[in-house]
């Protein structure tokens, strides 16, 4: 030690007894027992983080230590720093510049250049105090190390003092212990720093009364404001309308209980959509610290994957009305062709003629009205076999007039509102003319009989997805509207009208598969159809078919049935069905074919190479043995290129390529038809 200028031996002193004889938590029990409410540091458990931290790594230094905090430079100390001043016993929540008022004029400069954000460490020359109650002096070193808030603002400094009057040894001993304990807080508070700053996470810091305090870069980056925009701002401002009372009751227990539950709330953008957010928060008595997960994406994917479960449940209520829909009208169509079977085996069976052509009728009318439902069905699965060609979209739709008269009645008036020039459209005539009959019958039914029906065509550019982004994209299409001045329809009829089987109608009056088949032929047709209706009304079916740029042919001259004979040409049938093969062969044969017959595609190709030639093939489009009925016609035309091909089909689950039918000798025809179909469409092939 120095007393009155003479070196002496070091004698023990308070600030240097080892820690086990002064317990820490004496200093820290009188520090929370402490009044700071009177103080510029305000009560204890509102005070931020930053001090917190610096007040608890002071309680861990082993040498007199003191944290200086505040506009009035609140003091908080140690033990160890409490024994230096005999001015004050307890300094704690002292002003620093009163404490130290005797040697204020040598500390005061370092003082300032802390509060700079400057660390000193002043032991030359070393500084003489005054220490303890008995008037002790000591000659000390003092260090000096800026401290930071949360905005990263230099809001105090931590004090340091160091006996120099100790062996030389011991004194870098101590001077290494203070500047690695000065390091450590400045590490801390710098990498809270860069947590803060680089954190993907947003961050956010709230004041009890709910403002805006501060925010991190992600914060910003990912709802798109400024920090001049938002600070001060309160947070219910930002917070979802619908969001805003739970938000209030969760801060309530964050503030009041320190709850530590998850929060899910939404946030505003900038640009005026919202980004939900998963927080977590904690109050340090003066600030609320919340840390949001941006999972926007996370709840857009669960609500896709909602509505795809939806739509599944859907489609499967749609499947099972299906099913019992079909099973209702085949069980009715079976009962009339067996019961007329039946009766027709009994009259055979007693010799007996009389009102056999009655039951045959009725079974022919029956198998008519299957292979109607089968083909609507096949519309409405997207799965009907069509051959579409570019049409003149008016020419057509003028042509088929008679077919829509007929379908309307006497005392319905049919009329028309075409465009001077529409596009050109590529559709599977037959089913053009089959839709549009379906929406006449809808029509002339919502009309009861007595009406309006108005066909309207206008050529539409989509410059963006339409009804959505699902739906049809941008381009040309042309428009055709089917409206009626009918009872209408109610919103919740409008939304089950595509489905099978779904009719308003009185039972018998019809099998609610109408709309379903032009919903599958539009849909196949790569377009979108939708209904615009209300109670008392009236009625519009829209439909917008893609443009078409390839050249229109002229219009063909209609087909002559060919009611005659065949000359003895040779066919090769190909079809794996035995039995439907069995009744083909027989008719064609009666009609005057040669017919040679196979059931599988590679029988058919060995059949072509060896019996060959033959003036028709006409063949299934799906058969067993690894080829279907068009890699079929393709490799026969490979060796015969002008050889006729008639396709028969009753499911395509590939559309036929357009190019294959174009093709001169070809066409197709759709399962079931009548036998007389078969032959007559086979006579006009080989005429042709």
């Amino acid at each position: 030690m120095v007393a009155n200028g003479t070196p002496r031996e070091p004698a023990p002193q308070v600030i240097l007894q080892p820690p086990g004889l002064v317990p820490l938590a004496t200093m820290g029990e009188r520090i929370v027992q402490f009044d700071w409410a009177r103080t510029s540091l305000g009560p204890l458990p509102r005070w931020p983080a930053s001090l917190r931290i610096a007040v608890d790594m002071m309680h861990l230094s082993p040498f007199p230590c003191a944290v200086v905090w505040g506009p009035d430079l609140s003091v908080i100390h140690n033990d160890r720093y409490r024994a230096l001043r005999p001015v004050a016993p307890d300094a704690l929540g002292m002003a620093f510049d009163t404490l130290w008022r005797d040697v204020w004029p040598a500390l005061g400069p370092w003082v300032f250049k802390a509060l700079e954000g400057r660390s000193s460490f002043v032991e030359d020359p070393p500084l003489r105090i005054v220490c303890g109650e008995e008037s002790e002096l000591l000659w000390c070193a003092f260090g000096y190390a800026p401290l930071h808030d949360e905005l990263g603002n230099v809001a105090g400094f931590l004090h340091t003092v160091i006996e120099t009057a100790a062996s030389v040894e011991a004194h870098r001993h101590w001077r290494e212990q203070a500047q690695g304990f000065e390091r450590q807080v400045e590490q801390h508070v710098l990498e809270r720093e860069q947590f803060w700053q680089l954190s993907r996470d947003a961050m956010m810091s709230v004041t009890p009364d709910l403002k805006v305090q501060a925010a991190n870069p992600a914060w910003y980056r990912v709802l798109g404001w400024s920090e001049e925009q938002v600070r001060g701002t309160p947070v219910l401002e930002l917070v979802h309308p619908a969001d805003r009372a739970e938000v209030q009751v969760a801060v309530s227990g964050f503030l009041q209980y320190s709850n530590t539950e998850q929060l899910e709330t939404r946030l505003r953008h900038r640009d005026g959509h919202y980004h939900w957010f998963r927080w977590s928060a904690r109050f340090d008595g003066r600030l609320l610290t919340a840390v949001g997960r941006d999972i926007s994406e996370d709840r857009e994917e669960a609500a896709r994957q909602s509505k795809a479960l939806m739509r599944n449940h859907e489609r499967l209520e749609v499947v099972g009305q299906l099913a019992g829909g079909m099973g209702h009208e085949m069980n009715n169509l079976l009962s009339g062709i067996g019961g007329s079977l039946e009766l027709l085996q009994r009259r055979l069976q007693e010799g007996r003629l009389e009102r056999v052509d009655a039951y045959v009728e009725v079974a022919r009318d029956s198998v008519q009205r299957a292979m109607e439902l089968t083909h609507r069905l096949l519309a409405f699965s997207h799965h009907q076999p069509l051959a579409p060609k570019p049409l003149d979209f008016n020419r057509q739709l003028r042509l088929s007039e008679p077919l829509l008269r007929s379908a309307l009645g006497a005392e319905m008036r049919l009329h028309w509102q075409l465009d001077v020039a529409p596009w050109a459209v590529s559709l599977d005539v037959p089913q053009l003319e089959n839709a549009l009959i379906n929406l006449c019958t809808n029509a002339r039914e919502a009309c009861l009989g007595r009406g309006n029906v108005t066909l309207c065509s206008v050529n539409k550019r989509l410059t963006a997805c339409f009804p959505d982004e699902n739906g049809l994209p941008p381009g040309d299409y042309v428009a055709l509207h089917v409206e009626d001045d009918g009872h209408g329809m109610p919103a919740a009829d409008i939304a089950k009208a595509f489905e099978p089987f779904f009719t308003t109608k009185p039972v018998g009056r019809g099998s609610g598969l109408g709309l379903s088949m032009v919903y599958g032929f539009v849909g196949q047709s790569g377009g979108y159809v939708w209904i615009e209706s209300a109670p008392n009304q009236g009625t519009r079916v829209s439909m917008l078919f893609p443009r078409c740029h390839d050249p229109v042919l002229e219009a063909p001259e209609p087909p002559q049935l060919a009611q005659g004979m065949a000359q003895g040409e040779r066919v090769l049938l190909v079809d794996d069905e035995l039995g439907l093969r069995g009744v083909m062969v027989e008719y064609l044969t009666e009609r005057g074919f040669r017919v040679t017959e196979v059931g599988d595609a590679n029988s058919a190709l060995e059949r072509f190479r060896h019996d060959g030639p033959f003036d028709l093939v006409i063949t299934d489009i799906g058969l067993p043995g690894g080829f279907s009925g068009r890699q079929v016609a393709k490799a026969m035309r490979m060796q015969l290129p002008q050889q006729k091909i008639l396709f028969i089909t009753g499911y395509a689950d590939q559309p036929i390529e357009a190019q294959l039918l174009e093709q001169p000798g070809t066409a197709l025809m759709n399962k079931p038809f009548p036998l007389a179909q078969l032959a007559d469409q086979a006579l006009r092939m080989l005429e042709g």
